[in-house]
Protein backbone atom coordinates (compact mmCIF):
# COMPACT_ATOMS: atom_id res chain seq x y z
CA UNK A 1 0.00 0.00 0.00
CA UNK A 2 1.30 3.44 -0.92
CA UNK A 3 2.67 5.22 2.14
CA UNK A 4 1.40 8.56 0.83
CA UNK A 5 -2.13 7.19 0.66
CA UNK A 6 -1.92 6.00 4.26
CA UNK A 7 -0.59 9.38 5.39
CA UNK A 8 -3.33 11.17 3.45
CA UNK A 9 -6.03 9.05 5.11
CA UNK A 10 -4.56 9.61 8.55
CA UNK A 11 -4.33 13.35 7.95
CA UNK A 12 -7.91 13.49 6.62
CA UNK A 13 -9.22 11.48 9.60
CA UNK A 14 -7.43 13.74 12.09
CA UNK A 15 -8.63 16.85 10.24
CA UNK A 16 -12.29 15.85 10.07
CA UNK A 17 -12.52 14.32 13.55
CA UNK A 18 -12.63 17.63 15.44
CA UNK A 19 -15.59 19.25 13.61
CA UNK A 20 -17.45 15.92 13.49
CA UNK A 21 -17.02 15.48 17.24
CA UNK A 22 -18.50 18.97 17.71
CA UNK A 23 -21.55 17.88 15.70
CA UNK A 24 -22.06 14.65 17.67
CA UNK A 25 -21.40 16.40 20.99
CA UNK A 26 -23.99 19.14 20.50
CA UNK A 27 -26.49 16.63 19.09
CA UNK A 28 -26.05 14.61 22.28
CA UNK A 29 -27.00 17.61 24.41
CA UNK A 30 -29.90 18.43 22.09
CA UNK A 31 -31.37 14.92 22.14
CA UNK A 32 -31.19 14.84 25.93
CA UNK A 33 -32.97 18.21 26.11
CA UNK A 34 -35.67 16.93 23.72
CA UNK A 35 -36.31 13.83 25.81
CA UNK A 36 -36.02 15.29 29.31
CA UNK A 37 -36.94 18.98 29.05
CA UNK A 38 -39.09 19.15 25.89
CA UNK A 39 -38.27 22.74 24.85
CA UNK A 40 -40.05 24.40 21.94
CA UNK A 41 -36.72 25.01 20.21
CA UNK A 42 -33.03 24.22 20.50
CA UNK A 43 -30.26 26.17 18.78
CA UNK A 44 -27.15 24.23 17.78
CA UNK A 45 -23.99 26.12 16.77
CA UNK A 46 -21.17 24.32 15.01
CA UNK A 47 -17.83 26.08 14.61
CA UNK A 48 -18.55 28.83 17.14
CA UNK A 49 -19.79 29.48 20.67
CA UNK A 50 -22.98 31.16 19.53
CA UNK A 51 -22.05 33.39 16.60
CA UNK A 52 -24.56 33.80 13.76
CA UNK A 53 -22.13 35.43 11.37
CA UNK A 54 -21.29 33.61 8.13
CA UNK A 55 -23.38 30.56 8.97
CA UNK A 56 -25.57 28.10 7.10
CA UNK A 57 -28.89 28.00 8.89
CA UNK A 58 -31.36 25.13 8.61
CA UNK A 59 -34.03 23.47 10.72
CA UNK A 60 -34.70 19.86 11.63
CA UNK A 61 -37.89 19.72 13.67
CA UNK A 62 -37.26 21.62 16.90
CA UNK A 63 -33.55 21.83 16.14
CA UNK A 64 -32.18 24.97 14.50
CA UNK A 65 -28.62 24.64 13.22
CA UNK A 66 -26.09 27.43 12.73
CA UNK A 67 -23.10 25.89 10.97
CA UNK A 68 -20.12 27.95 9.87
CA UNK A 69 -20.04 28.18 6.09
CA UNK A 70 -16.41 27.10 6.11
CA UNK A 71 -17.34 23.71 7.60
CA UNK A 72 -15.40 21.39 7.94
CA UNK A 73 -12.61 23.99 7.90
CA UNK A 74 -13.70 25.20 11.32
CA UNK A 75 -12.61 24.90 14.92
CA UNK A 76 -14.06 21.84 16.59
CA UNK A 77 -16.26 23.85 18.91
CA UNK A 78 -19.98 24.29 19.34
CA UNK A 79 -22.84 25.29 21.58
CA UNK A 80 -26.27 23.85 22.35
CA UNK A 81 -28.84 26.31 23.67
CA UNK A 82 -32.27 25.19 24.82
CA UNK A 83 -35.19 27.62 24.96
CA UNK A 84 -36.36 25.93 28.15
CA UNK A 85 -33.99 25.60 31.09
CA UNK A 86 -33.95 22.39 33.09
CA UNK A 87 -34.62 22.85 36.81
CA UNK A 88 -34.26 19.23 37.96
CA UNK A 89 -30.58 18.81 38.78
CA UNK A 90 -30.60 15.06 38.05
CA UNK A 91 -31.97 15.63 34.57
CA UNK A 92 -29.52 18.47 33.98
CA UNK A 93 -26.61 16.22 34.97
CA UNK A 94 -27.78 13.74 32.32
CA UNK A 95 -28.01 16.57 29.75
CA UNK A 96 -24.49 17.73 30.56
CA UNK A 97 -23.09 14.20 30.26
CA UNK A 98 -25.06 13.44 27.10
CA UNK A 99 -22.68 15.37 24.84
CA UNK A 100 -19.57 13.33 25.58
CA UNK A 101 -21.54 10.10 26.03
CA UNK A 102 -23.32 10.37 22.68
CA UNK A 103 -20.05 11.22 20.91
CA UNK A 104 -18.11 8.32 22.41
CA UNK A 105 -20.91 5.80 21.94
CA UNK A 106 -21.45 6.89 18.31
CA UNK A 107 -17.73 6.65 17.58
CA UNK A 108 -17.62 3.22 19.25
CA UNK A 109 -20.57 1.93 17.18
CA UNK A 110 -19.03 3.21 13.93
CA UNK A 111 -15.68 1.61 14.81
CA UNK A 112 -17.36 -1.66 15.83
CA UNK A 113 -19.25 -1.87 12.54
CA UNK A 114 -16.06 -1.16 10.56
CA UNK A 115 -14.04 -3.77 12.45
CA UNK A 116 -16.80 -6.41 12.47
CA UNK A 117 -17.47 -5.98 8.74
CA UNK A 118 -13.73 -6.23 8.03
CA UNK A 119 -13.75 -2.88 6.26
CA UNK A 120 -10.67 -1.74 4.39
CA UNK A 121 -7.70 -1.19 6.70
CA UNK A 122 -7.71 2.53 5.89
CA UNK A 123 -11.34 2.79 6.97
CA UNK A 124 -10.48 0.98 10.20
CA UNK A 125 -7.58 3.37 10.80
CA UNK A 126 -9.88 6.35 10.26
CA UNK A 127 -12.45 4.89 12.69
CA UNK A 128 -9.75 4.22 15.29
CA UNK A 129 -8.57 7.83 15.02
CA UNK A 130 -12.12 9.13 15.38
CA UNK A 131 -12.70 6.90 18.42
CA UNK A 132 -9.44 8.07 20.01
CA UNK A 133 -10.29 11.73 19.47
CA UNK A 134 -13.76 11.12 20.91
CA UNK A 135 -12.19 9.75 24.08
CA UNK A 136 -9.86 12.76 24.29
CA UNK A 137 -12.88 15.01 23.79
CA UNK A 138 -14.58 13.31 26.74
CA UNK A 139 -11.61 14.07 28.97
CA UNK A 140 -11.31 17.65 27.68
CA UNK A 141 -14.97 18.45 28.19
CA UNK A 142 -15.20 16.96 31.66
CA UNK A 143 -12.23 18.94 32.97
CA UNK A 144 -13.70 21.88 34.96
CA UNK A 145 -12.51 25.03 33.20
CA UNK A 146 -13.66 28.32 31.76
CA UNK A 147 -13.88 28.62 27.99
CA UNK A 148 -13.20 31.98 26.40
CA UNK A 149 -15.45 32.41 23.36
CA UNK A 150 -14.35 33.95 20.09
CA UNK A 151 -16.46 37.08 20.64
CA UNK A 152 -15.91 37.97 24.30
CA UNK A 153 -18.47 35.65 25.84
CA UNK A 154 -17.34 33.43 28.69
CA UNK A 155 -18.54 29.85 28.84
CA UNK A 156 -17.92 26.97 31.20
CA UNK A 157 -16.97 23.46 30.15
CA UNK A 158 -19.45 20.65 30.74
CA UNK A 159 -17.29 19.52 33.64
CA UNK A 160 -17.41 22.89 35.37
CA UNK A 161 -21.17 23.16 34.85
CA UNK A 162 -21.56 19.64 36.20
CA UNK A 163 -19.66 20.44 39.40
CA UNK A 164 -21.62 23.65 39.88
CA UNK A 165 -24.94 21.84 39.38
CA UNK A 166 -24.01 19.19 41.94
CA UNK A 167 -22.99 21.90 44.43
CA UNK A 168 -26.28 23.78 44.30
CA UNK A 169 -28.45 20.68 43.72
CA UNK A 170 -31.97 21.44 44.98
CA UNK A 171 -31.36 25.20 44.61
CA UNK A 172 -31.12 24.84 40.84
CA UNK A 173 -34.72 26.11 40.28
CA UNK A 174 -33.87 29.33 42.16
CA UNK A 175 -30.68 29.72 40.14
CA UNK A 176 -32.53 29.21 36.86
CA UNK A 177 -35.10 31.81 37.95
CA UNK A 178 -32.27 34.23 38.75
CA UNK A 179 -30.75 33.80 35.29
CA UNK A 180 -34.17 34.31 33.69
CA UNK A 181 -34.72 37.50 35.72
CA UNK A 182 -31.25 38.69 34.75
CA UNK A 183 -32.01 38.21 31.05
CA UNK A 184 -35.21 40.20 31.56
CA UNK A 185 -33.20 42.91 33.38
CA UNK A 186 -35.25 42.40 36.50
CA UNK A 187 -32.22 42.81 38.74
CA UNK A 188 -34.11 43.06 42.02
CA UNK A 189 -35.81 39.72 41.40
CA UNK A 190 -32.50 38.19 40.27
CA UNK A 191 -30.87 39.27 43.54
CA UNK A 192 -33.74 37.79 45.54
CA UNK A 193 -33.41 34.44 43.76
CA UNK A 194 -29.64 34.32 44.18
CA UNK A 195 -30.09 34.94 47.90
CA UNK A 196 -32.31 31.86 47.99
CA UNK A 197 -29.54 29.88 46.33
CA UNK A 198 -27.01 31.18 48.86
CA UNK A 199 -29.33 30.17 51.71
CA UNK A 200 -28.52 26.60 50.72
CA UNK A 201 -24.89 27.09 49.64
CA UNK A 202 -23.68 30.23 51.50
CA UNK A 203 -20.02 29.92 50.47
CA UNK A 204 -20.47 29.19 46.77
CA UNK A 205 -18.01 31.45 44.92
CA UNK A 206 -19.79 31.24 41.56
CA UNK A 207 -23.07 32.49 43.03
CA UNK A 208 -21.36 35.14 45.17
CA UNK A 209 -19.42 36.40 42.14
CA UNK A 210 -22.62 36.61 40.11
CA UNK A 211 -24.56 38.38 42.85
CA UNK A 212 -22.23 41.40 43.09
CA UNK A 213 -22.74 42.99 39.62
CA UNK A 214 -26.47 42.23 39.72
CA UNK A 215 -26.80 43.87 43.14
CA UNK A 216 -24.95 46.91 41.80
CA UNK A 217 -27.34 47.08 38.84
CA UNK A 218 -30.28 46.79 41.23
CA UNK A 219 -28.89 49.63 43.34
CA UNK A 220 -28.62 47.31 46.34
CA UNK A 221 -25.22 48.57 47.41
CA UNK A 222 -25.31 47.05 50.89
CA UNK A 223 -25.88 43.59 49.40
CA UNK A 224 -22.96 44.11 47.02
CA UNK A 225 -20.75 45.29 49.89
CA UNK A 226 -21.61 42.36 52.15
CA UNK A 227 -21.02 39.89 49.31
CA UNK A 228 -17.60 41.41 48.57
CA UNK A 229 -16.78 41.22 52.28
CA UNK A 230 -17.76 37.54 52.30
CA UNK A 231 -15.46 36.83 49.36
CA UNK A 232 -12.63 38.79 50.99
CA UNK A 233 -12.98 36.52 54.00
CA UNK A 234 -12.57 33.50 51.71
CA UNK A 235 -9.26 34.66 50.21
CA UNK A 236 -7.85 37.10 47.63
CA UNK A 237 -10.45 38.68 45.36
CA UNK A 238 -10.47 37.86 41.68
CA UNK A 239 -9.78 40.74 39.33
CA UNK A 240 -13.45 40.84 38.30
CA UNK A 241 -14.64 41.16 41.90
CA UNK A 242 -11.93 43.74 42.56
CA UNK A 243 -13.32 45.77 39.65
CA UNK A 244 -16.84 45.55 41.08
CA UNK A 245 -15.45 46.71 44.43
CA UNK A 246 -14.13 49.79 42.63
CA UNK A 247 -17.55 50.29 41.07
CA UNK A 248 -19.19 50.10 44.50
CA UNK A 249 -16.75 52.69 45.82
CA UNK A 250 -17.49 54.97 42.86
CA UNK A 251 -21.23 54.71 43.50
CA UNK A 252 -20.66 55.56 47.15
CA UNK A 253 -18.57 58.60 46.12
CA UNK A 254 -15.47 57.07 47.74
CA UNK A 255 -13.32 58.47 44.98
CA UNK A 256 -9.83 57.97 46.41
CA UNK A 257 -10.64 54.39 47.38
CA UNK A 258 -12.09 53.75 43.92
CA UNK A 259 -8.94 55.07 42.22
CA UNK A 260 -6.78 52.82 44.38
CA UNK A 261 -8.95 49.77 43.64
CA UNK A 262 -9.03 50.39 39.89
CA UNK A 263 -5.24 50.83 40.01
CA UNK A 264 -4.96 47.33 41.53
CA UNK A 265 -7.13 45.94 38.73
CA UNK A 266 -4.99 47.60 36.05
CA UNK A 267 -1.78 46.32 37.68
CA UNK A 268 -3.10 42.81 37.22
CA UNK A 269 -4.52 43.49 33.76
CA UNK A 270 -3.17 46.56 31.96
CA UNK A 271 -5.75 46.08 29.21
CA UNK A 272 -8.82 46.05 31.47
CA UNK A 273 -10.92 48.47 29.41
CA UNK A 274 -13.61 49.04 32.03
CA UNK A 275 -11.09 49.74 34.80
CA UNK A 276 -9.19 52.14 32.52
CA UNK A 277 -12.46 53.89 31.67
CA UNK A 278 -13.62 54.15 35.27
CA UNK A 279 -10.32 55.28 36.70
CA UNK A 280 -10.24 57.89 33.93
CA UNK A 281 -13.61 59.19 35.12
CA UNK A 282 -12.50 59.29 38.75
CA UNK A 283 -9.27 61.12 37.83
CA UNK A 284 -11.22 63.67 35.78
CA UNK A 285 -13.47 64.38 38.75
CA UNK A 286 -10.33 64.79 40.84
CA UNK A 287 -8.88 67.23 38.31
CA UNK A 288 -5.97 64.98 37.26
CA UNK A 289 -6.75 65.46 33.58
CA UNK A 290 -3.40 64.42 32.09
CA UNK A 291 -3.29 61.13 33.99
CA UNK A 292 -6.94 60.54 33.13
CA UNK A 293 -6.22 61.17 29.45
CA UNK A 294 -3.57 58.44 29.37
CA UNK A 295 -6.00 55.90 30.82
CA UNK A 296 -8.88 56.94 28.54
CA UNK A 297 -6.70 57.09 25.42
CA UNK A 298 -5.55 53.54 26.14
CA UNK A 299 -9.14 52.35 26.57
CA UNK A 300 -10.10 53.94 23.24
CA UNK A 301 -7.07 52.41 21.51
CA UNK A 302 -7.91 48.96 22.87
CA UNK A 303 -11.54 49.15 21.72
CA UNK A 304 -12.42 52.13 19.49
CA UNK A 305 -16.09 51.08 19.35
CA UNK A 306 -16.58 51.29 23.13
CA UNK A 307 -18.43 54.59 23.71
CA UNK A 308 -17.89 55.34 27.42
CA UNK A 309 -14.23 56.50 27.28
CA UNK A 310 -15.18 59.12 24.67
CA UNK A 311 -17.79 60.55 27.06
CA UNK A 312 -15.33 60.68 29.96
CA UNK A 313 -12.62 62.28 27.82
CA UNK A 314 -15.14 64.78 26.40
CA UNK A 315 -16.10 65.80 29.94
CA UNK A 316 -12.42 66.29 30.77
CA UNK A 317 -11.82 68.44 27.68
CA UNK A 318 -14.85 70.65 28.38
CA UNK A 319 -13.82 71.09 32.00
CA UNK A 320 -10.46 72.32 30.72
CA UNK A 321 -12.13 74.74 28.33
CA UNK A 322 -11.48 72.83 25.09
CA UNK A 323 -15.11 72.97 23.95
CA UNK A 324 -14.48 72.10 20.31
CA UNK A 325 -12.64 68.87 21.06
CA UNK A 326 -15.11 68.04 23.81
CA UNK A 327 -18.06 68.38 21.44
CA UNK A 328 -16.33 66.23 18.84
CA UNK A 329 -15.81 63.46 21.39
CA UNK A 330 -19.44 63.71 22.53
CA UNK A 331 -20.61 63.31 18.95
CA UNK A 332 -18.38 60.26 18.50
CA UNK A 333 -19.73 58.72 21.70
CA UNK A 334 -23.39 59.26 20.79
CA UNK A 335 -22.82 57.89 17.29
CA UNK A 336 -21.66 54.66 18.91
CA UNK A 337 -24.44 54.62 21.51
CA UNK A 338 -27.07 57.30 22.03
CA UNK A 339 -27.89 56.14 25.57
CA UNK A 340 -24.68 57.08 27.40
CA UNK A 341 -25.62 59.21 30.40
CA UNK A 342 -22.13 60.70 30.83
CA UNK A 343 -22.22 61.95 27.23
CA UNK A 344 -25.31 64.03 28.07
CA UNK A 345 -23.66 65.18 31.28
CA UNK A 346 -20.71 66.40 29.21
CA UNK A 347 -23.08 67.93 26.65
CA UNK A 348 -24.96 69.71 29.42
CA UNK A 349 -21.68 71.14 30.69
CA UNK A 350 -20.78 72.15 27.12
CA UNK A 351 -23.97 74.20 26.82
CA UNK A 352 -23.49 75.53 30.34
CA UNK A 353 -20.09 76.88 29.32
CA UNK A 354 -21.83 78.58 26.38
CA UNK A 355 -24.44 79.95 28.82
CA UNK A 356 -27.16 78.11 26.89
CA UNK A 357 -29.35 77.42 29.91
CA UNK A 358 -32.18 75.62 28.09
CA UNK A 359 -29.96 73.06 26.37
CA UNK A 360 -27.80 72.65 29.46
CA UNK A 361 -30.88 71.86 31.55
CA UNK A 362 -32.33 69.50 28.92
CA UNK A 363 -29.12 67.48 28.67
CA UNK A 364 -28.65 67.26 32.42
CA UNK A 365 -32.22 65.99 32.70
CA UNK A 366 -31.55 63.37 30.04
CA UNK A 367 -28.38 62.25 31.83
CA UNK A 368 -30.31 61.85 35.08
CA UNK A 369 -33.08 59.93 33.32
CA UNK A 370 -30.58 57.47 31.83
CA UNK A 371 -28.62 57.00 35.05
CA UNK A 372 -30.19 57.80 38.40
CA UNK A 373 -26.81 57.54 40.15
CA UNK A 374 -25.04 60.18 38.05
CA UNK A 375 -23.64 63.10 40.06
CA UNK A 376 -24.78 66.45 38.62
CA UNK A 377 -24.77 68.44 41.87
CA UNK A 378 -22.03 70.96 41.02
CA UNK A 379 -23.32 71.64 37.52
CA UNK A 380 -26.93 72.01 38.60
CA UNK A 381 -25.83 74.53 41.23
CA UNK A 382 -23.91 76.42 38.56
CA UNK A 383 -26.96 76.29 36.26
CA UNK A 384 -29.23 77.59 39.05
CA UNK A 385 -26.78 80.41 39.73
CA UNK A 386 -26.73 81.32 36.03
CA UNK A 387 -30.54 81.33 35.89
CA UNK A 388 -30.71 83.64 38.91
CA UNK A 389 -28.46 86.15 37.16
CA UNK A 390 -31.00 86.68 34.37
Amino acid sequence: MNDWVVLAVIYAAVFISSPLIAVFHELGHALAYLVLTKPRRIDIYIGSYGSRKNVLRFNAGKLRFYVKKSFPFVRGIGLCRSYKAETDYKKYVVILLAGVAFTLISAGIIALIAFTAHAHILVQIACYIFLSFSFLSLLGNLIPREIIGSFDNKLDSDGKQLLFTLKIKNRLPDYVSAIKSLKNRDYVEAVANLKLVLAGVPKNREVLNLLIPIALEAGQLDDAASTIATLEGMGPLSNDVLFYKGGLQSLRRQHEEAINTYSEVIKKDKNHILALTNIGYELVEKGAHQVAKRALDRAIKLKPTFPQPYANLAYSKIMQGDLKEGKRLIDTCLELNEYIADAYKALGLYHLKLKDKANASANFEKAAALDGTIDLTVHLEELASLQEQT
